[in-house]
């Protein structure tokens, strides 16, 4: 974040932390009396302090775009700052809808897509948002998502993410839950994550002892299959524009153990 955004950044956080401890300091009900004093600590104050938020948060964005772009530049990535762009829509954006990710809640939105194809390979590197409930309960999800496409995958239609207690509580109840026994890893590998798929067969087949053990070693891992088509994210992780490669690095490594343990 550059130097303005973070000095309003500093202005909005010091005017909420004033109008709190006045607050506190002489009660609420001073305040509340609709006094001229009171209606500046308790009303103005506040509604500045959330215009400097709003203001932080769109100029971060901005210069996110803008770092981003040039990143994409530099790899000679194709950069579409929104996910609404027509050649996305016919294109990635269309064949998302095919992953789990990509059916959870409402107001979806990509943003900052750096697009690259090749004979062999086609790259998405992108932010990824949904919200979820309503309300003062409503929740925005936000996380950096890479998308592969390639004729050297041949997936069964899977989905791989980290369980929670309430995936455990479900899976006593018969939601689907692919667990491994076999050994250790698989043991391990299954305390972990939560694997589904259409075809647990083959589910089974495409997760051998080298894939168990490549994601028993990692946390906080979600990546989904199916087809040509290959994705791998953190929940609610966001990359920053100069961890592009990086994290590049680390999808293709996904997309070639993939590759290379595919069913026959």
């Amino acid at each position: 974040m550059k130097k303005t955004p973070l000095a309003l950044a500093l202005v909005a956080t010091v005017l909420v932390l004033l109008a709190t401890a006045v607050t506190l300091f002489f009660g609420r009900d001073y305040f509340y009396g609709g006094s001229i004093a009171g209606i500046v600590v308790s009303v103005i104050i506040p509604i500045i302090a959330v215009i400097l938020i709003i203001i932080v948060w769109v100029q971060y964005e901005k210069q996110r775009t803008k770092e981003f772009k040039q990143v994409a530049e530099e790899m000679g990535f194709i950069f579409y700052p929104k996910g609404d762009d027509m050649q996305l829509r016919i294109g990635v954006t269309a064949r998302l809808s095919d992953f789990h990710l990509f059916s959870q809640g409402r107001s979806r939105k990509i943003r900052n897509m750096l697009h690259g194809v090749s004979e062999q390979l086609e790259v998405g590197i992108f932010g990824y948002q949904y919200t979820t409930g309503g309300g003062q309960s409503s929740d925005t999800v936000r996380q950096s998502v890479i998308y592969f496409r390639s004729p050297e995958l041949n997936l069964p239609q899977f989905a791989l993410r980290p369980e929670y207690l309430f995936h455990k509580i479900g899976s006593a109840l018969g939601y689907q839950d692919i667990d491994f026994e076999s050994d250790q890893t698989g043991v391990e590998f299954s305390k972990k994550y939560l694997l589904q798929g259409k075809d647990e067969q083959k589910v089974r087949e495409l997760f051998a002892t080298e894939v168990l053990g490549f994601f028993e070693g990692q946390d906080g891992i979600s990546t989904e299959g199916g087809g040509d088509q290959l994705i791998f994210y953190r929940r609610r992780k966001r990359i920053k524009p100069e961890d592009v490669r990086p994290f590049m690095e680390e999808g293709l490594e996904v997309f070639r153990l993939f590759a290379s343990s595919q069913p026959s």
